[in-house]
């Protein structure tokens, strides 16, 4: 969809003034919060959302759009990072294969591991398979040697069938996540009695920030009334966004969360990576996928930050009104065709965990009513913490 006019920069301001309104509120660091938007940033009805959340790679912004499908994910970034490893010891193996070891380095970095496959046990199947029967047993000898190295140790950990944990889709098919503390049972737990009022005008608005710079925060879900119209629709999202808009109500309970990934994550192994930048004794030049630039360097890093906070929000009810002028037409229109939210809860999908409910007012102002019931869970928002963390 097309940006008409400057509608794009008035939806990053509207989002630096929210981002100040919400961290101010709520008594959040505004050096390290980073506001959350999108289907991942609202909701979860158990743990695979905050599970989610913990393992994005959050965008180099004050306001992050979170959606399952575009999220760059810290377990794949790290899964890459160990193979991208050499084990200490690995010289000997080295020397036991000659110019065989680049083909093993990329036969186990492109290996499909299934449950209960460990390093070793996928070693001697390639061992058997490429090398003669002599080579094979000298070199699965060698291997064994080495096997105790922590690296090996990390990848069996981070391909353990335990390391993920199994949810089931809309569609009642299932899929695994890794698994991180911060499940909901923790999260329910965390939740405190708040009744904290929200009060943001666009006209009064503070659009200075404090942390990274909200440039770029909008792109990608930059409509006021989400949806994927287009033509006219478009009209009404420039009308939204060019007109005041107030925000009023009462957030009832909120939460913080510290979340951690759990066995499947070798801290040891990472920091040896961390700290080995420019050592070929660490960094294999054979694997292919990836080098500590790749991964460390910011800002484009894969693990270059990680979300060590969820801020949770557990009941709500606030009202956003556009103070443009709205004809029947106008409402039928933005009630049938805004299914992806209103400004500023912007979802890739219907399937929310709050109810919305559309208002066309006597003086044809809109005003849209978010509520969030007690016992349900949105994540509003992160702390960002740049690599090591």
């Amino acid at each position: 969809m097309t940006d008409p006019s400057n509608t794009r920069k008035i939806v990053e301001d509207l989002n630096a003034g929210w981002y100040n309104v919400i961290s101010g509120a709520m008594g959040l660091d505004p050096t390290t919060f980073q506001l959350a938007q999108g289907t991942l940033g609202l909701q979860t009805s158990d743990s695979s959302g905050l599970f989610l959340m913990a393992d994005a790679v959050p965008p180099p912004s004050s306001v992050g759009y979170y959606d399952a499908g575009g999220t760059s994910k810290r377990s794949s970034a790290y899964g890459l990072l160990l193979n991208a490893l050499q084990p200490e010891g690995s010289a000997t193996l080295r020397t036991e294969l000659g110019n065989m070891y680049a083909k093993w380095v990329t036969y186990k970095t492109n290996y499909d591991f299934k449950p209960g496959d460990t390093q070793e046990s996928v070693f001697d199947t390639w061992a058997n398979q490429y090398l003669n029967p002599g080579q094979a047993a000298k070199a699965i000898t060698v291997y064994k040697q080495v096997a105790n190295n922590q690296l090996i140790k990390a990848l069996d950990a981070y391909n353990s069938k335990s390391a993920q944990q199994q949810f089931m889709d809309a569609a009642d098919n299932p899929y695994s996540l890794y698994k991180y503390s911060g499940s909901s049972d923790v999260a329910l737990a965390a939740l405190k009695d708040v009744n904290t009022p929200i009060n943001f005008d666009s006209k009064t608005m503070d659009t200075k920030l404090k942390h990274t710079t909200v440039e770029g925060s909008a792109s990608g879900f930059w409509d006021i009334f989400s949806g994927g119209a287009s033509g006219s629709f478009d009209q009404l999202n420039t009308k939204a966004a060019s007109s005041q808009i107030t925000i009023s109500g009462e957030i009832n309970q909120f939460g913080t969360m510290t979340t951690n990934p759990v066995e499947w994550f070798n801290s040891g192994e990472y920091m040896r990576a961390y700290n080995g930048k420019d050592n070929n004794e660490i960094w294999s030049t054979e694997a292919n996928v990836g080098n500590w630039d790749s991964f460390f360097a910011q800002p484009k890093g894969s693990l270059a930050r990680k979300v060590s906070q969820l801020f949770l929000i557990g009941q709500y009810s606030l009202t956003v009104t556009s103070h443009a002028s709205y004809s029947q037409e106008d409402y039928k229109k933005i009630t049938a065709k805004a299914s992806g939210g209103i400004w500023p809860f912007f979802s890739a999908s219907v399937s929310t965990t709050h109810t919305t409910d559309y208002k066309l007012n006597s003086d044809s102002t809109l005003s849209v009513t978010h509520s969030l019931p007690r016992g349900q869970i949105q994540v509003w928002g992160v702390t960002v913490v740049d690599a090591p963390g």
